[in-house]
């Protein structure tokens, strides 16, 4: 019941459903979770790590690397955030970022989307296809944007109207979407930010971002673009009986049964992982077994590395999203590494072979046995080890142990593009013999300094 009020609180951030709808949720979430205790709406409270979320003032944890850090990027927040709306017009590149998301979303591809946006979640890949299914398509009306907290990123406010089928007329919506620019200049949506991942809080978020959001929709512009389109949904509402109808009591009760369908499915889904996993712990200790009682050469080397799939994700037969697909894998299948092909990573799964993104992968394990015929190759290569473990390994996704600076250049004294949170996944790209490691944090490259990451 605690999932069902978690949805029913996503679709009213989402702002599809006028007052009348609210008042009829009310009444199944009462129904629903009597005696329960109801959880806070997604847009106040406290943020996914505990932290309590101030609206009116964006801030940032302390780093490791610089204390003086959360005051430069919590002041560029504050006057960013008092700037006035800028209409973007049809063919600008928001703009055709955003078509491009709505046409995928209507078509419930969430690979293409995937490509325009990320990370989206299994459970929010879940919804759009369900999404897919009643509507026709979105149709954007205007767009209005104001500056994020970083350089390149924009706070986007989108008046759109969606088409249901079989409705005759179109539900004014107003949704909103964190837009941030890549190394190589194009646009992206980060879509830690979206209304369903706010609600559900999947994904830890940079508590300057959601403080930032949180004071950009309490804005005068903000608010009247929010109460025109809610008076233009009540007109509607009054007007058109059946589209009342529609979306004050079936869709709702559409809804309800797709997060009914979803927790059943994802209780097999995970009942099914662990057994997988179970049976390749056992597969794989049968292997170490065999493998220690095989090894007599002692001039040989072997090696091999295991990464596990993070999402349900494809095989393809050649590094392209538009390649064929092998085979679809669900989330925790383990696939052993061969190479490297740019974001790609070429590997083998139950015989066959063919390509996955490295975005959707994460390294499990690696193993390696070797022997030497003389004492003083086992020197050499004893120093060789010694010199490969100063830094992170090259081409691994990492955890965070600790909140860093992300910096433009390897240095202290030059600007900081990001702040990247304990917890977060980093990809190291290169170890520096100047105490610096380049890494990718959030589709961006930067430098932190490798004390940090070991």
């Amino acid at each position: 019941m605690e999932y069902l009020y978690k949805v029913l609180d996503f679709l009213k951030n989402k702002k599809h459903i006028e007052a009348i709808i609210v008042a009829v949720i009310a009444v199944i979430i009462i129904g629903a979770l009597a005696g329960s205790n109801a959880k806070s709406n997604s847009s106040g409270g406290t943020s996914s790590s505990g932290d309590a979320v101030v609206k009116t003032r964006p801030f940032i944890l302390d780093d490791s690397d610089s204390n003086s850090a959360s005051g430069s990027s919590s002041s560029k927040a504050d006057s960013k955030s008092s700037t006035s709306y800028k209409k973007e017009e049809e063919g600008s590149d928001i703009h055709s970022l955003l078509t491009e998301y709505y046409k995928e979303y209507a078509e419930g591809d969430t690979d293409a989307l995937e490509k325009v946006a990320s990370p989206v979640s299994d459970m929010e890949k879940s919804y759009i296809k369900f999404m897919s299914k009643l509507l026709d398509s979105y149709e954007i009306k205007e767009i209005y944007t104001k500056d994020g907290v970083t350089d390149g990123s924009k706070l986007v406010s989108v008046y759109v109207q969606m088409h249901f089928k079989g409705i005759k007329s179109a539900a004014p919506g107003l949704d909103f979407f964190y837009v941030e620019t890549d190394d190589s200049g194009a646009l992206h949506i980060n879509n830690l930010y979206s209304s369903f991942n706010q609600t559900n809080k999947e994904n830890a978020m940079d508590p300057a971002v959601v403080s930032a959001i949180a004071s950009f929709e309490e804005q005068k512009d903000v608010v009247d673009l929010q109460t025109e389109v809610q008076k233009e949904y009540n007109e509607i509402s009054l007007s058109d009986k059946d589209f009342d109808k529609f979306m004050s009591k079936t869709y709702p009760s559409k809804v309800k049964s797709w997060q009914t369908q979803y927790r059943k499915d994802a209780k097999a889904a995970a009942a099914k992982k662990a057994a997988e996993e179970k049976k390749a712990a056992a597969e794989k200790a049968k292997a170490d077994s065999t493998k220690s009682s095989d090894s007599t050469d002692t001039s040989s080397t072997s090696s091999k590395t295991i990464y596990k799939t993070t999402t349900k994700t494809n095989l393809r037969k050649k590094a392209s999203v538009n390649s064929d697909i092998i085979k679809t894998l669900s989330k925790g299948t383990k696939v052993t590494k061969i190479s490297t092909k740019g974001k790609w990573l070429k590997v083998s799964y139950k015989g066959k072979t063919g390509y996955i993104r490295k975005m959707y992968l994460k390294k499990v394990s690696s193993s390696s046995s070797s022997s030497d015929k003389s004492s003083s190759s086992s020197s050499s290569d004893k120093s060789k080890s010694t010199s490969a473990s100063s830094g992170p390994t090259e081409g691994k996704k990492l955890v965070l142990k600790d909140t860093v600076n992300v910096r433009k250049k390897p240095s202290t004294s030059v600007k900081r593009i990001n702040l990247a949170y304990k917890g977060d996944k980093i990809l190291v790209i290169k170890n520096r013999d100047d105490g610096w490691t380049k890494i990718q944090y959030h589709h961006k490259k930067g430098y932190v300094k490798t004390e940090f990451l070991k």
